[in-house]
């Protein structure tokens, strides 16, 4: 299901990273364990806005301290604000991270769909992109696909995924590829506007929840 793209499709193996200490011994859900090792003032990249998609979206350098007590975690006292941090190889900037997980087997498998721009990739991890998503309660991604196979793990939380394969193109309304958002739905799910883009009614889907120490395939 991964070497073949013909029968290439996403799938879930439940439990298949139960033994991270990330999930044990060192739980990335304890946030003052990740502050620690993390630090507090270091600066981490966050987006700001509900979607990327959003007009009022914007980044921002921000220290992991205060992104855990304004955006992830905020007190009583303050207003939660939308925030996410996106694809982002945090265990570069904070190497103690990776003693908490380590790399699945199944990235050996060559797939042959893409071949890596040079730069890309860690060389300690046999070339392997690792990168955290890392949000509050609520955090959405806007419909879109990644350029390279994934290999999804859940750490803390759920996380619910909606799939549409290749052949629901013209139904789910792809951004202009003039533009920056040419990988990105123009459709919002959540609530979408059929009298603009009236196929997307028709588009077929799978969908599928991942829970801590799920992992989940994405072609």
């Amino acid at each position: 299901m991964i070497r073949d793209p013909l029968a290439s499709r996403p799938f879930v193996i439940e439990n298949a990273v139960d033994q991270w200490p990330a999930l044990s011994s060192r739980p990335w859900a304890n946030l003052e364990y990740l502050r620690v090792v993390v630090g507090h003032n270091r600066l981490v990249p966050v987006e700001l806005g509900a979607k990327y998609t959003d007009s009022d979206w914007t980044q921002e350098l921000m220290a992991f301290g205060r992104f855990i007590d304004e955006i992830v975690y905020p007190s009583a006292d303050k207003t939660g604000k939308s925030g996410y941090m996106a694809q982002h190889d945090l265990a570069s900037q904070a190497p103690r991270l990776r003693r908490d997980f380590w790399i699945p087997d199944y990235t050996l498998v060559d797939t042959g769909r893409y071949i890596q721009a040079s730069g890309d990739g860690d060389p300690g991890n046999g070339g392997v992109q690792t990168n955290v998503w890392f949000g509050p309660k609520g955090t959405v991604s806007p419909l879109h696909y990644d350029r390279s196979d994934n290999l999804f793990v859940q750490v803390v939380g759920c996380k619910y995924f909606r799939f549409y394969s290749p052949e629901e193109s013209r139904r789910i309304y792809a951004h202009s590829q003039c533009s920056l958002l040419q990988n990105t739905s123009q459709v919002d799910v959540g609530c979408p506007d059929l009298a603009k883009y009236p196929l997307f009614e028709q588009a077929q889907y799978t969908e599928c929840v991942v829970r801590p120490g799920d992992m989940l395939y994405i072609p």
